[in-house]
């Protein structure tokens, strides 16, 4: 059985805005060239064209079984997230996503778990909407991005929304969002997800693990997008500033707060994702594809069997760790 961790939904229709504030980039969805496919529209601009996969489970279903995909781990795309929002506008957005999310659950129990979202911009607010994921809508925990407005998710600031996730015995998976430096990618307008996603995801590893958060919530079960991105070669540097300047740089070694973190599979690459094994342990890697964005990974069990390990350890990858990250084992 392989889950994934890492799959987006996209609401067929948004309702429309209900607000105090004309100026809200509120979605909207209209009509494109493409067959099954749909335009989500910001602020009067196409943001994406989605397919209906990103709505219709009938369809989704049919690819996991396509791809030997048991259980897809449904989430917001990220654009969807609002932090940028009034809260009270921030929190429609919310509820609108999260009963989307459950209505999809609720269609195919045995093949889908759902993520929500909460307003991060109010951590407090945050943490109360969280207590009720599971009662209100059957959700296992939130997607959050790597920086709220500008603030790095390790920031002290959001630490309600990290204990309340304990308490309340929710994952996070934190996906990147709005990246730092991406004034600095020159390219087309796809190197950003390229270039600076990988970039932005390692910067928001590393404020977890410097700004405490680890240590003060070891139980916390959070997950990083694309691998943690680059920080997988950032973390020796971290280490070597722990070895050679001591405890004023670190209290614990990053390595060992590194470990406490789970981390997808979407590499893209054989030996880069070996060396994510070897670096974090094969227990904390968790299939992820990125469905059904063009970017996705297809047939995610191939490149696992590539890895040459035991039928212990494809099983912890295939599934035993995402049960373990979602609270289901």
């Amino acid at each position: 059985m392989i889950i994934d961790v890492h799959t987006h939904i996209v609401p067929e229709s948004f309702p429309s805005y209900g607000g105090n504030n004309p100026a809200t980039p509120w979605p909207g969805m209209a009509s494109c060239s493409q067959p099954h496919h749909r335009a989500v529209v910001i602020d009067g601009k196409t943001f994406r064209e989605v397919s209906h996969h990103c709505w219709h489970t009938g369809e989704r279903l049919k690819d996991m079984a396509a791809e030997g995909v048991e259980r897809q781990v449904l989430s917001p795309m990220p654009e969807l997230l609002s932090y940028w929002f009034e809260v009270d506008d921030a929190l429609r957005m919310c509820h609108h996503i999260n009963t989307t999310i459950a209505s999809m659950v609720n269609s195919a129990p045995e093949h889908f778990y759902g993520l929500g979202m909460v307003p991060m911009q109010d951590p407090a607010l945050a943490a109360r909407e969280m207590a009720r994921l599971k009662a209100d809508y059957g959700l296992l925990g939130i997607e959050v991005g790597t920086n709220i407005n500008g603030r790095p998710i390790g920031d002290p600031f959001f630490e309600p929304v990290f204990a309340a996730a304990v308490e309340q015995d929710l994952a996070i998976f934190v996906h990147a969002l709005h990246p730092a430096g991406i004034e600095r990618v020159i390219g087309p307008p796809g190197m950003a997800a390229l270039v600076a996603f990988p970039n932005e995801n390692a910067l928001a590893v590393a404020s977890l693990i410097c700004g405490g958060m680890l240590t003060r919530y070891p139980d916390l079960r959070i997950a990083f997008s694309h691998g943690g991105g680059g920080f997988g070669l950032v973390l020796p540097r971290m280490l070597h500033g722990w070895r050679t300047m001591g405890d004023g740089m670190f209290a614990t070694s990053p390595l060992t707060l590194a470990r406490q973190i789970y981390y997808d599979t979407l590499v893209y690459d054989t030996p880069a994702l070996k060396y994510l094994i070897d670096l974090f342990g094969v227990e904390r890697l968790l299939v992820g594809t990125d469905y059904p964005f063009v970017i996705r990974e297809q047939h995610p069990g191939k490149r696992l069997q590539e890895l040459e390990l035991s039928d212990a350890q494809l099983k912890l990858m295939h599934s035993g760790n995402a049960l373990r990250f979602l609270g289901l084992d």
